[in-house]
């Protein structure tokens, strides 16, 4: 049911949060038992319904006979099958997404309906004067339409849902001559990205088609994927506070175990594993909502003090076998108590982390690596901002690490692949 080709993706209780965090765009999601008849019969209208959708909504499927399944299934009282909960833009304090029971006809056009009826309308609507106090406001990136019609379209609608949190979007309707010319826009509808909130003189005119994909890998790679490297303003020879990718033994090391010139070893390096697919959106989008909460436990290095306790907890029963050993991390630089990177779990560098950590199959996942003290920690649970960062501030206490057996050794870079259908 719903195989590599189909528009609905299987959920886990891995990515389950993840997937649902990283949107506010309606998400379905069919909790269902493969043996039942009517999760048969709503199959082919409920894939329907996603294609028919896409770009405004979400579409999930859980398999609540899978084991390791049951207990989100009990989470969201799953009592029959199939179940269908639609997922919207409202959060909880805890900034998880609310739910609601779907009670309509199990038709592709009936759950479509619903679906756009469901859409957010997170745009905010300007005036030309505002444009600049708009841009300025906050420190995230913004997005603007200029159109002449008086509300936007489900197009604009479902890239504001999409990028809700992360890209602000704005729309001014009927823009003067002036603000035209400005921005270089020589026809509406027209979209202008201002990466930078706070110079609203810089700003990307996007010129492709009127389509939800190129639209939004356009805002994502202008407004998101060239933001800045942050860099420890604490440190005399600054270190890149960046999420990076490890391909070969050489950037282990790099990165992980003997930085190069004077940066000083880690006290702790976390790898996030994700099998990215570049070739298919939803494994981008996957791979960059994952790099995202590895950047939040990257940024959490800098509320630590530079000379904090940085040897790994010596009295938890979980390090027992970890000595306890203050001269490594007597530097007379601050040290960056982190260091954070990611590894293609498709690649055979991917594969031997996982195999050399005993990492779960279950994707994403991450392990910690202490390098002066030659213990790790694999992670286990949903692959949250929360959990990731509680869990990054257990390993740098020394909780759950354990001595590694051998040494940290991976083979050359080799490519990702996937088997054909």
């Amino acid at each position: 049911m719903f195989d590599g080709d189909s528009a609905v993706r299987q959920l886990t209780p891995t990515n389950f949060d993840l997937v649902l965090e990283r949107t506010s765009q309606p998400t379905f999601v069919k909790f269902y038992a493969p043996w039942c008849g009517h999760c048969q019969t709503l199959e082919p209208e409920y894939e329907r319904a996603a294609t028919r959708t896409h770009g405004v909504a979400k579409f999930y499927a859980v398999n609540c006979d899978v084991e390791s399944n049951r207990g989100l299934c009990a989470r969201y009282n799953v009592q029959g099958f199939p179940t269908l909960k639609v997922f919207t833009e409202k959060r909880t304090k805890r900034g998880s997404r609310r739910a609601v029971d779907y009670q309509g006809a199990r038709k592709a056009s009936a759950m479509a309906k619903y679906a756009r009826s469901m859409l957010p309308s997170l745009s905010t609507k300007l005036s030309a004067d505002g444009l600049d106090t708009f841009v300025t406001g906050t420190q995230l990136p913004k997005a603007v339409l200029l159109t002449e019609r008086s509300k936007p379209g489900d197009l604009w609608r479902g890239v504001a849902a999409h990028f809700d949190r992360k890209v602000q979007l704005a729309h001014i309707v009927n823009p003067d001559s002036a603000t035209l010319e400005r921005l270089g826009v020589d026809k509406l509808p027209a979209i202008v990205v201002f990466p930078e909130h706070t110079d609203p003189s810089v700003a990307e005119l996007y010129t492709g088609e009127s389509k939800y994909l190129p639209l939004a890998k356009f805002i994502h790679a202008t407004a998101i994927a060239r933001k800045p490297v942050r860099q420890s303003k604490a440190q005399t020879n600054p270190v890149a506070l960046d999420v990076q990718q490890i391909e070969t033994q050489a950037d282990l090391e790099r990165v992980c175990i003997s930085p190069a010139g004077s940066s000083p070893v880690p006290i702790l390096c976390v790898i996030g594993v994700i099998a990215l697919e570049p070739e298919f959106e939803e494994s981008r989008a996957e791979h960059a909502q994952v790099v995202t909460v590895l950047e939040s436990v990257l940024s959490g290095q800098r509320l630590r003090s530079p000379h904090a306790p940085t040897q790994p907890n010596s009295n938890s029963d979980d390090y027992d076998e970890v000595e306890g050993d203050s001269s490594a991390d007597d530097t007379s630089e601050p040290s960056p108590p982190l260091r954070v990177a990611w590894v293609n779990a498709l690649s055979a560098a991917g594969q031997q982390v996982r195999a050399m950590f005993g990492l779960s199959d279950d994707l994403p996942t991450a392990v910690a690596v202490s390098p002066r003290k030659h213990a790790a920690a694999p992670y286990h649970g949903a692959f949250t901002r929360a959990n990731m960062l509680d869990w990054a501030d257990q390993c740098y206490e020394g909780r759950g690490m354990r001595r590694i057996a051998g040494e940290l050794i991976i083979s050359g870079k080799q490519e990702a692949g996937h088997d054909e259908l």
